[in-house]
Parts: C-alpha cells; structure tokens; sequence
C-alpha cells in the first residue's frame, strides 16, 4: 500500500507542481480566512479535476481500485495541509494549542469540500463551480445574524462554530461521497 501511496504522490507532484507550490506558499499565510480560500484552491485540484477532466481511466489503468484513490488523494490534501500548517507555526512563531487548533479546523475544511467536490465531479457537474457556490453558501448562511441565534454557525465549515459538530459533517459528507464514488466511479 505504501508503494501505491508513493506512486500517487509522485503523479500529484510531477502533474501539478506548480500549482502545489503556490498554495502551499498560500497556505503559509498566518491569517486563517487566507488559508481556507487556499485550502479549497487545493481541494478542487486533485482527484475532483482529475475526474472533471476524463483522467480517472488513467490513474485506474495503475493498480488503483476506486476507493483507494479516494483515500490515497485525501491522504495527500491532509499530507500537504499539515506539512504546511506546521511549517507556518515554525516560520510565525505560533504556539501549538493555536497550530493543533488550525490544523483540527483546516482538515475538517478539506475533508467537507473535497466530498462536496467529489459528489459535484460524480454527478457530472464541475469540480470547482458547484463547490464555489456551497462555499459562498457557507459564508453566507454563516454568518447571518448572531452567532448564537444561527444554528448554521456551529456547524459551518467555513465558521466551524462546534467543531466537534462540524468534524461529524465533514466524516458523514466523506462517507457517502466514498460510497456513491465507489459505486458509480467517476466517468461521466
């Protein structure tokens, strides 16, 4: 499994190296509403546009069955996300409580808009439009009125209100966008 792991990050790497490095030097940004814009640029650019662009024959030809790219591409995101996180808290002088915190939130960003983006790539829609206009959603439903009347808010991933509540969510949004992938694939 290891090897398999290798070989995909290899591919990502070579494939989008350019993209990977700037939203990784994005996602070194001290300021956390950066780091999500960021964070979902990077989501929407691994196996979402893979399968959005008719690639996914290419990566199953390899000795992939569907649900271990699923894993094996998330496994990359939280990969990247942390590796970044990390280097980030090491270059701004930031203190662990606050690092593990951003990181707890920044995977449960990257776990529920790459399942939304998976489920939008599976339905054969885009693999950044839809997932745009969830996250505009987001931001909107939100942040509408206050904090405590909005029973939006806690479990927003953009707010992230419960993060307990919004770990759920994203968990829930994963597996079934894992099963319904597993299932239909991802051809169009």
């Amino acid at each position: 499994m290891l090897k398999k792991i290798e070989a995909y990050f290899m591919k990502e790497m070579s494939e989008k190296a350019g993209r990977i490095a700037v939203f990784s030097l994005g996602l070194l940004i001290p300021n956390y509403g950066f780091r999500m814009l960021f964070l979902f640029l990077l989501v929407t650019t691994v196996l979402p546009a893979d399968i959005h662009n008719k690639r996914i024959s290419n990566l199953l030809a390899l000795p992939y069955s569907h649900g271990e790219l699923f894993w094996i591409s998330l496994l990359f995101l939280v990969g990247i996300t942390t590796s970044t996180e990390f280097l980030g808290a090491a270059l701004f002088g930031r203190g662990f409580i606050y690092t593990g915190i951003n990181l707890w939130r920044s995977l449960n960003f990257i776990g529920f808009y790459y399942a939304v983006s998976m489920l939008s790539v599976i339905a054969g829609l885009d693999n950044f439009g839809i997932p745009f206009l969830i996250f505009i959603l987001d931001i909107i439903m939100g942040g509408l009125g206050s904090t405590y009347e909005n029973p939006y808010f806690y479990i927003s991933p953009v707010y992230q209100g419960k993060s307990l509540a919004v770990t759920g969510v994203a968990i829930a949004t994963l597996l079934i966008s894992y099963l319904i992938f597993t299932k239909k694939g991802g051809q169009k």
